[in-house]
């Protein structure tokens, strides 16, 4: 294709410089593949996943705490977990983050609402030493990771 389009340029330039009064137009062949189109990335999560962001970023604020951030590998990291989680049982990954995990909650309030009635899970979403989030959901497992 990039060829095509080369020796296309060459083919233009050529009759320009020797003054031939019309074009002769060059349709590239039905075989070429149709041009790419860039797309602006998908935002990071799936609704559920941040709609728990927002909640805990909400009681972060609620008591006087930054918002944290969503991050990409955090978030690849809390849905793997998450995938292993919604095939077994219910446990800690014993990764590099501070931890939560959830499962059997059918929405995103009910998940952010358990973990605040939690001593451990709350004191996670509020700790000030935490900037950044990941949050996994898969079927009905939920792991929020913060760093």
């Amino acid at each position: 294709m990039k060829y095509l389009r080369a020796l296309f340029g060459v083919a233009v330039v050529a009759l320009a410089l020797y003054g031939l009064n019309r074009v002769i137009p060059v349709v590239p062949p039905a075989s070429c593949p149709p041009p790419v189109v860039v797309r602006k990335p998908p935002p990071i999560g799936n609704p559920y996943e941040i709609k728990v962001i927002q909640l805990t970023n909400i009681e972060r604020n609620r008591h006087g705490l930054q918002s944290l951030k969503a991050d990409p590998t955090m978030m690849k990291f809390a849905r793997n977990w998450s995938a292993v989680m919604a095939a077994g049982r219910m446990h800690h990954s014993k990764g590099p983050y501070g931890e939560n995990v959830a499962k059997g909650y059918p929405t995103p309030e009910a998940t952010v609402r358990a973990w605040m009635l939690s001593p451990g899970h709350r004191r996670n979403i509020l700790s000030s030493r935490y900037t950044m989030i990941g949050v996994g959901q898969v079927g009905a497992a939920c792991t929020q990771v913060f760093r």
